[in-house]
């Protein structure tokens, strides 16, 4: 990119405007996010809840963290956003623009913003912690390039699976749980706690955890529309060896969190919680729905989904830079 199409960092071209979003923009900037991702590979997974999701949470706040640009007729045509985890290691950020205003240098400066604002929030974590800032974007998205020329490195490759639910099996054997376990529908105000620990132990060793606080997960679940008759609990007794979290949005059925604990694993347990999920979407009247997988991701959960007859939809990647450097 060169002359127009890198301007100078921190400005934006003349008559376009930016503020601050507010709660009432976001259905604006989900429509701009999915608009950016159907042209680019002609699915989306722009959600309101997964946005929400992130904005919605305690430490964010839409004065600081987030930017609106407005092109001089008034419409929203891009944002920002960046935001850390509790321990301030993990610092995410987003750049997304419609795709009629794409190379019209408005991706620069607003990156710019958000690596400004990521040094600040990273400076909250512990000295001897290594801190990195990290993007996401469709295969095929434009800001890719964006990212590596402003010294990213693509360093993991996200996959969207899609199942028909018109197939699942019918043996009633396949929906056996193993010994000992019981497989209940999560419970409002009793199963919040246990469930959370279960979550956060079962994905400690995935790429980028940081630990999440029980206010903020519960936020992050208990979204617009959040529908506790949609997840399930695998019990072993008084523990949770397994969880699996779904959601009917408006652009579909989607498997959020599918987790199950070390001592359970190589049991069938996920894939039992997952044929669990996919029969209640089914009865909903839902016809597919999907999930996200890291393709890194060494449990052998990709292997599980394409068994499934899941198919790939859509591939985020993701970039990382590294904010200071650490052990």
């Amino acid at each position: 990119m060169t002359g127009a199409d890198d301007p100078t960092l921190g400005e934006l071209p003349a008559g376009f405007v930016v503020r601050r979003p507010r709660r009432d923009d976001i259905d604006d900037l989900v429509a701009l996010g999915a608009a950016a991702e159907l042209a680019a590979a002609g699915e989306t997974s722009a959600s309101r809840d997964e946005l929400l999701g992130d904005w919605d949470q305690p430490r964010f706040d839409y004065d600081r963290n987030a930017w609106l640009v407005s092109a001089p007729d008034g419409r929203p045509v891009a944002y920002a956003w960046v935001d850390d985890s509790a321990d301030h290691t993990c610092v995410d950020g987003e750049v997304v623009v419609a795709p009629e205003h794409q190379w019209h240098g408005l991706e620069a400066p607003l990156l710019d913003w958000v690596e400004r604002f990521a040094g600040v929030l990273a400076a909250g974590a512990v000295a001897d912690r290594r801190v990195s800032l990290g993007v996401w974007c469709v295969r095929g998205e434009p800001r890719g390039a964006l990212y590596l020329r402003a010294g990213f490195e693509r360093v993991r490759t996200f996959r969207r699976l899609r199942a028909s639910l018109d197939g699942l099996p019918t043996d009633p054997l396949a929906y056996a749980p193993p010994p000992g376990i019981e497989i209940r529908r999560f419970t409002r105000d009793r199963d919040e706690r246990a469930t959370w620990a279960a979550d956060q132990e079962a994905f400690a060793e995935h790429f980028r955890f940081s630990a999440q606080p029980l206010d903020e997960w519960l936020r992050l679940c208990f979204t617009e529309s959040a529908d506790p008759d949609l997840w399930f609990l695998a019990w072993d007794g008084d523990q949770v060896a397994g969880l699996v979290i779904s959601y009917v949005e408006s652009y579909g059925a989607y498997v959020a969190e599918l987790a199950v604990r070390r001592p359970w694993r190589r049991r069938g347990l996920g894939r039992l919680l997952l044929l669990t999920a996919f029969t209640a979407l089914r009865e909903r009247g839902c016809t597919t729905a999907a999930l996200g997988v890291d393709s890194g991701n060494e449990s052998g959960a990709l292997g599980l989904y394409e068994r499934l007859g899941m198919h790939e939809a859509l591939i985020h990647d993701f970039y990382e830079k590294t904010l200071r450097d650490g052990p």
